[in-house]
């Protein structure tokens, strides 16, 4: 509808860290220490319009660049013209 070609060629990576709740199994939780979160992280990958591309749920004391790296495999492969 935005008038481009449907397959993305480019992306944005962000990430998000969520306080989890007790009842969250201490395995899947973990603790970033530069927002002082214990719980999860979001790790997100959009196209230039926002549109989801992929998006992995780790514990919070994941660091961004180790998950990034998985993930943008993880997108690389489903859409081979992003870059």
């Amino acid at each position: 509808k935005a008038g481009r070609d449907f397959r993305p060629t480019a992306g944005v990576i962000d990430s998000q860290s969520v306080k989890a709740d007790a009842v969250v199994g201490a395995d899947s939780r973990g603790f970033d220490g530069g927002k002082l979160v214990n719980g999860r992280k979001r790790h997100v990958v959009v196209d230039t319009l926002g549109l989801l591309l992929g998006v992995m749920v780790t514990g919070a004391d994941v660091g961004d660049r180790a998950a990034a790296h998985v993930l943008l495999e993880q997108v690389a492969f489903a859409h081979h013209r992003l870059a």
